[in-house]
């Protein structure tokens, strides 16, 4: 009598993670579509094919499931060739962020989300742990093994540094005193490294 074969693995993503990716998706759209206010609990589930309890069972707030939607979408602009220099990493990063910003809903969306943190504590600390300090250390961490190479004095204080390069982008992005240009990280990046080189 032939036995039976071991159980067959069902192919692709399990159904639970499957719908809270189609959640995920059907809020980043609607993001990108209208912005805070169209990302309704009724209108996510909706446009997910969920019902709200489901989306309930996984984030307990509205804010909750916007936040992780904003950092799936955004998860990959981080990313270093680990064969750049310095100044070619850090350019691109700024490239990055500064073209998500200006070319895409997401920087609609960061103003937004800016001004809600200033009164919600859990948005803050969302967008501090889940979007700042990732940047800031893959930032933090290029300048650490060129200061070890020797290519930036030794003295400095890496998170102030950090911070000279990623805060003119978001200036412009709040106040928009001025565009987030072409050319402007490798502007930005050029003249900061100047200023840090070792002294000969």
């Amino acid at each position: 009598m032939t036995q039976p074969g071991p159980a067959r693995a069902p192919r692709g993503r399990p159904r639970s993670e499957r719908v809270r990716l189609a959640v995920l998706d059907a809020t980043a759209d609607l993001l990108t579509e209208g912005g805070l206010p169209a990302a309704t609990i009724e209108r996510i589930a909706a446009r997910a094919g969920v019902s709200k309890a489901t989306i309930y069972k996984w984030w307990p707030t509205r804010g909750h499931v916007v936040l992780d939607s904003f950092f799936t979408r955004t998860r990959d602009t981080i990313a270093v060739d680990p064969d750049a220099s310095l100044a070619d990493s850090l350019t691109a990063q700024l490239d990055a962020l500064s073209a998500l910003f200006r070319d895409t809903p997401l920087g609609r969306l960061m103003r937004e989300l800016a001004a809600v943190a200033q009164g919600d504590a859990d948005v803050r600390d969302a967008l501090e742990k889940r979007w700042l300090r990732p940047r800031r250390a893959v930032t933090v961490r290029l300048l650490r093994e060129a200061a070890e190479r020797g290519e930036l004095r030794a003295e400095i204080d890496l998170e102030v540094v950090a911070d000279q390069l990623w805060a003119p982008i978001y200036h412009r992005l709040l106040f928009g005193h001025a565009p987030l240009r072409d050319g402007l990280a490798a502007d930005l990046v050029g003249q900061l490294l100047t200023g840090l080189l070792p002294r000969r």
